[in-house]
């Protein structure tokens, strides 16, 4: 493979002080205009190595606000199989459209009709099945969701 012309010495002594001052190993490559991989390279012939702290702290915090939000919706889910439970016991307004006058006819009833309680139960069935695949995967003794692992295995933390 053909290689570029070799960098002037005073844009590596830049490029190390640009490593040195603590930015990413992007950062640096667009703020020299040279190919990321050349930054690596420069840093491993000079024993430089990039500091992953805010790599690593913005990874746990995305972590968090994942977990957090995975037991909010779980929440949701449970909540919404409650109504749709309370639901089959309540008054229920039966309608209908139709005729060649296309009219509209509605009824109040004590409850539900069969089918719609059928339909119900199983809203209320899934949102349970959804409540309790997101606690099954946030209380296994494998904390880390896929994308978790993935952004571990990228950051290298």
């Amino acid at each position: 493979m053909p290689q570029g012309k070799p960098l002037d010495q005073r844009v590596v002594v830049a490029i190390l002080a640009s490593i040195d001052a603590g930015k990413s190993r992007n950062e640096v490559a667009r703020e020299h205009q040279v190919s990321a991989s050349t930054v690596s390279r420069i840093a491993a012939a000079n024993a430089r190595t990039f500091d992953r702290t805010k790599t690593k702290n913005a990874t746990e915090a995305a972590k968090a606000d994942n977990a957090a939000l995975r037991a909010s919706t779980s929440r949701r889910f449970l909540e919404e199989a409650n109504r749709f439970l309370d639901d089959l016991h309540r008054p229920h307004t039966v309608f209908n459209f139709g005729g060649k006058d296309n009219t509209f006819n509605s009824k109040e009833m004590p409850e539900p009709p069969i089918a719609d309680k059928r339909n119900l139960i199983t809203s209320a069935a899934v949102a349970i099945d959804k409540h309790l695949a997101v606690e099954k995967h946030d209380n296994s003794g494998e904390s880390n969701a896929a994308v978790d692992r993935w952004l571990t295995e990228m950051t290298g933390l």
